[in-house]
């Protein structure tokens, strides 16, 4: 193509037209081209922001990322913005893996623009996670839609979360889902035996004080109640326990085995995970 030579306010509608004509056709460098020209035929004092935001997502789309970004840059120093180029800096900064900028963009995008999207929900979810701003990352989740709700690794990112917020109800069912999509997750598997097992431990703990306070046949009757609720709830910690000894055996889970084996008076079991605890 040959290009218009001359200046004036003709010759500029022609080459925003030419520029844009070649975007439409996905000829994106032939556009950055035209654009080019058209900011060469003007001060910058003269061009209106959404050139500029125009001009960079065609640069973007060549693969021009620092013309892009200079153009952009244009754009917002003219006080311009529009969705589609807030989408795309993010974009830019998440392949830079500058995730300040990366943040900032999508806030931006956020406060300003109405139909937000699961997949911005979704990034934003995954960023706040990363630079542990949990309260944030909890909103965003619960904008997220259910898909993206139900892919494992943004219920084991929501899981930590959790633990972290120490919010057990939420973990107590959270656990078990991830369990089915993925058996041998330690944390899961940890979060569930453990559950089981202090709940166990610590009932028994409370109702020997008991009965050793007052040993009464009522109190040693209600003593043998309460310890068949205890070794229910060690049966249930077992085979989660069993499992993390599976993938992982040695002290880190002997000394939860060999309690439990000692409740249920197994003394030979017990001995033997005891070898293991330093």
């Amino acid at each position: 193509m040959g290009f218009i030579a001359c200046s004036g306010p003709k010759s500029l509608i022609s080459l925003k037209e030419s520029a844009a004509n070649f975007s439409t056709q996905g000829n994106y460098t032939q556009a950055v081209e035209v654009w080019k020209q058209y900011f060469n035929q003007q001060t910058v004092e003269e061009t209106d922001g959404a050139s500029f935001a125009s001009a960079a997502q065609a640069a973007y789309l060549a693969g021009d990322i620092n013309l892009a970004l200079k153009w952009y840059d244009e754009a917002r120093y003219k006080n311009y913005s529009n969705e589609e180029m807030y989408l795309t800096l993010a974009k830019i900064y998440s392949a830079q893996d500058n995730l300040s900028k990366e943040l900032s963009a999508l806030e931006f995008y956020l406060k300003n623009f109405s139909q937000v999207s699961d997949e911005v929900y979704n990034r934003l979810f995954n960023i706040y996670f990363e630079i542990e701003n949990y309260d944030e990352a909890l909103v965003a989740w619960d904008k997220l839609g259910s898909g993206l709700k139900n892919e494992l690794s943004n219920q084991l990112k929501y899981f930590q979360i959790n633990l972290e917020k120490e919010n057990s109800e939420v973990n107590d069912s959270l656990a078990q889902i991830i369990l089915e999509k993925d058996p041998q997750n330690v944390a899961a598997l940890e979060w569930i035996a453990k559950k089981y097992y202090w709940q166990a431990e610590n009932r028994y703990q409370e109702q020997m004080e008991k009965y050793n306070s007052n040993k009464t046949t009522r109190q040693y009757r209600i003593l043998l109640e309460e310890l068949e609720k205890v070794t229910a709830d060690f049966k249930k910690a077992l085979p989660y326990f069993e499992k993390l000894w599976e993938l992982n055996p040695g002290e880190k889970y002997a000394s939860y085995m060999a309690n439990i084996y000692a409740r249920f008076g197994d003394q030979n079991k017990s001995d033997s995970y005891k070898k293991y605890i330093n």
